[in-house]
Parts: C-alpha cells; structure tokens; sequence
C-alpha cells in the first residue's frame, strides 16, 4: 500500500520518506553520477524497443535507478515553475563551478551537459516546464515503468515511435536536475557535501 505522504516515492529507494526535491536531486547524485544515469537511460529505452533483454547490470540495479528516476520527475513537476536563484553568464558555461559536483571523483567532462541548449544550461528550470509540455507527469510515470518492464522482459508494450524524443526530454531532466544540485544544494541529508561522517 502506496505512503500518502511518500509524494516523491523516496521509500522504495531510499528507505524513507523525503519531502524536499531538492534532496531528491542530491540523493540520486550519491547513487551515481549524471553521465551513469544518461547511459541507463539511453540503454534501457534500446532494450525496450530491441527483440532481446537487458542483461548489462542486474534487474535490480536497473529498478532502483528507474525509481530514482522516477523521483526526479516527480521532484521537477514540483520546481517546473521555479527560477533560479543563481545567475549563469553565458560565458560560464566553460567554468566548471557550474557543472562540476565536487563530491564525486568523476571527470569534468563525464559531468558536462550533452543535450542542454546554452540557455538551458544556464537557466535549467527551463528544461522542467517543457519536460511537461512534452508530456504530462502521469504519463511519464507510466512510460517509465513501461520502459523497465518492456527493457526486462520478453513483453512488449505500446511504446512510443519517438523514443529518440523520450531520450532526449530524460536525458535533459536529468543533467538539469545534476546542475541543480550542483549550484543550489549544500548538504545531503543533512550533512554538508563531501563531509560525512564514518
């Protein structure tokens, strides 16, 4: 039975219930970082359509990424009218404080934008409202799940022929998601980036 309160579906993957987008955004980022989550997309949307399964990690990685997911859209539903705080200049968009976590030893060029416009990128709430132009947020849930059965499974649902469409819009969700955590968050859960506690 679905938690009333669990509006972001936080517990199935981080074992309670969070509130705050914005510790969604940085919660998925402790899991993994941007680059991994655009590849698990990219290749869970080629199994869903392909005549074979996914078998490159096992079904339950795939789940819990599916579900962070899942979190971020919802999360970004909740900030889609929002603007940020933080002024980008154009010229910043080759200034790693921009883009770079500091909390993850990934390399600056897995964490840059692949699909951001240079105006996404500098105001990323953008990417949030046309996420839902595109599609409404029950019918992205839907797909998401449908995406992972279809991706898992011999089963093949209606999926949609603008799968390139579909990659795209999650792809830029979750490097605007990643840029916003980025500039606006300090702390996860509590403790401040880079500084837990063993």
């Amino acid at each position: 039975m679905k938690n009333q309160n669990d509006i972001l579906e936080t517990k199935c993957w981080l074992y309670k219930i969070v509130t705050d987008p914005y510790q969604i955004f940085a919660e998925s980022f402790t899991h993994a970082g941007v680059a991994h989550f655009r590849h698990v997309i990219k290749k869970l949307l080629y199994y869903a359509e392909a005549d074979k399964l996914y078998q490159e990690k096992p079904p339950c990685d795939v789940l819990l990424y599916m579900k962070i997911i899942r979190s971020q859209i919802r999360s970004a539903y909740i900030l889609k009218e929002k603007k940020s705080p933080i002024v980008v200049p154009e010229e910043g968009t080759v200034q790693k404080k921009y883009y770079c976590s500091h909390y993850q030893p990934l390399d600056e060029w897995s964490e840059f934008p692949r699909f951001l416009s240079r105006k996404e990128f500098c105001k990323p709430y953008l990417v949030f409202k046309q996420f839902f132009k595109y599609r409404p947020l029950k019918k992205w849930v839907e797909d998401i799940e449908e995406i992972t059965d279809c991706a898992l499974s011999r089963f093949r649902g209606e999926l949609h022929p603008d799968m390139l469409n579909i990659y795209t819009h999650l792809a830029k969700l979750v490097e605007s998601a990643h840029l916003i955590n980025v500039r606006e968050v300090t702390h996860v859960g509590g403790h401040l980036k880079n500084r837990f506690s063993a």
